[in-house]
């Protein structure tokens, strides 16, 4: 049954045998059964077993039982080690998912480095079922609760119509050995609780559980391709993005039937939960400026739009620019020169190109962020205006605001850079020298 199961999956996706494949061998009943079925079919296999240091001496044996499992039978093995615990804490998440991204990271640099197309994984039926447990408690959405896919571009798992029982009683009729995880038992553990209290209760209500499961997760399947459409639609006609700042106008989403549904697709790549865009959706109504969080990420609800940029500490950093610099290149690419003004000279009325009167300009300038309270002469005032009243009537979004850069001469506003300049340092009648101040954006002007 197990090896006929396998053996109809890898043809139906193309794994053909003349395409060496890494299977990830953990010691387990399901990684030493696909391994073996791969050698019986005639595939050429590595294998790959990350020694995770999670439970001592029995992680080491784990390691010993592979090695010389692979050793006795000619089969190339890779081992890597990795201390999951200490991981987790560095990356602020679970040591399941940080095991996860660990092992991943490794397996596909040991594609590329040993130039293999298929990664095999032993996941079964009932690994699927404990999945869409862990996800509904989550709150993942529909994406996490449709199952996972036999293959997933060089990824394919072979086992996934199988049962976890099944697999087991053809390791004992093969006379396969393998390790048992003793800490499969601990429902500290999210996943072992699922499995070891919640999943009896439901095949007491239903004995067909299994099959029931496999069936939704066709339906699941389906109905995910459905929304996924729509969110690719949705995206390509409304989102904006430009550099690392992406853009969704509330009113378009606000008005979408599956609004809840599209915009948690649409900012589940930056680590937003259900919850935190429930909250955001609620913030419709609520006056701009309100901000929400993910790990990595931070989205402001501004007056027309919700902004998402990653998270930065900002630090209240100088920068110089000396009266020889002719190039900057941080925090803005500026090219900089002096002139002497010509009877030809035109005025530049471009926001990322001005021109300054260089005897009212003292070196070295300086550009830094704004701070509360600055203020300045925009261009055709005669008087001072704060910058924050200034940022106001641009309608400039919190987010740009923080982004915007100053450029002083001693304690005075030059150029509130891309935007306006200081009328104290306006080319007038009485200029003889000029400072040309333009910000490089295209890569054709760079070079």
């Amino acid at each position: 049954m197990v090896k006929q199961e396998v053996q109809k999956v890898l043809a139906r996706y193309g794994v053909r045998k003349e395409h060496p494949v890494l299977v990830a061998l953990s010691g387990g009943p399901d990684s030493m059964a696909l391994l073996n079925v791969f050698m019986e079919l005639g595939y050429s296999c590595l294998a790959a077993h990350c020694n995770f240091h999670l439970r001592g001496e029995e992680s080491d044996d784990d390691e010993k039982f592979v090695v010389n499992y692979c050793l006795g039978r000619d089969i190339p093995l890779h081992v890597r080690h990795f201390y999951a615990k200490e991981e987790a804490v560095k990356r602020g998440v679970s040591i399941e998912m940080a095991a996860r991204e660990l092992r991943y990271s490794w397996f596909w640099e040991l594609m590329d480095k040993k130039n293999l197309y298929w990664l095999a994984t032993g996941h079964h039926g009932d690994d699927m079922i404990e999945t869409f447990f862990l996800n509904l408690a989550r709150g993942t959405g529909l994406r996490g609760l449709k199952g996972m896919q036999f293959r997933k571009g060089q990824l394919i798992r072979p086992m996934l119509a199988l049962r976890r029982q099944e697999i087991e009683q053809y390791c004992y009729e093969q006379g396969i050995h393998f390790r048992t995880d003793s800490s499969n038992t601990d429902t500290a553990f999210q996943r072992n609780n699922i499995r070891h209290n919640v999943l009896p209760v439901m095949n007491m209500l239903n004995p067909s559980f299994f099959n029931t499961m496999m069936h939704n997760f066709r339906n699941l399947e389906e109905a995910w391709q459905i929304v996924e459409k729509e969110v690719i639609s949705v995206r390509k006609e409304i989102v904006a993005e430009e550099g690392d700042q992406m853009m969704i106008p509330i009113r378009l989403i606000e008005k979408h039937p599956q609004r809840s549904t599209i915009l948690f697709e649409l900012l589940r790549p930056y680590g937003f939960n259900s919850q935190t865009v429930s909250e955001i959706i609620d913030s419709f109504e609520a006056i701009p400026g309100k901000q929400f969080f993910s790990a990595n990420y931070r989205l402001v609800r501004d007056r027309f739009n919700l902004v998402v940029v990653p998270i930065r500490e900002f630090k209240d950093e100088l920068f110089y620019i000396d009266s020889e610099e002719k190039e900057i290149l941080s925090p803005v690419h500026l090219k900089i020169r002096q002139f002497e003004r010509k009877n030809d000279f035109r005025i530049s009325r471009l926001p990322d190109c001005v021109h300054l009167d260089a005897d009212h300009i003292d070196f070295p300038l300086v550009i830094r962020h704004w701070h509360k309270g600055d203020q300045f002469r925009p261009l055709g005032m005669e008087t001072f205006k704060k910058l924050s009243d200034f940022f106001v009537d641009e309608k400039l979004s919190l987010v740009e605001k923080e982004r915007t850069w100053l450029l002083l001469s001693g304690d005075d506003i030059v150029w509130v850079i891309g935007q306006r300049i200081d009328d104290r340092f306006k080319v007038t009648s009485n200029t003889k020298n000029i400072l040309e101040i333009k910000v490089l954006n295209s890569v054709k002007e760079r070079e």
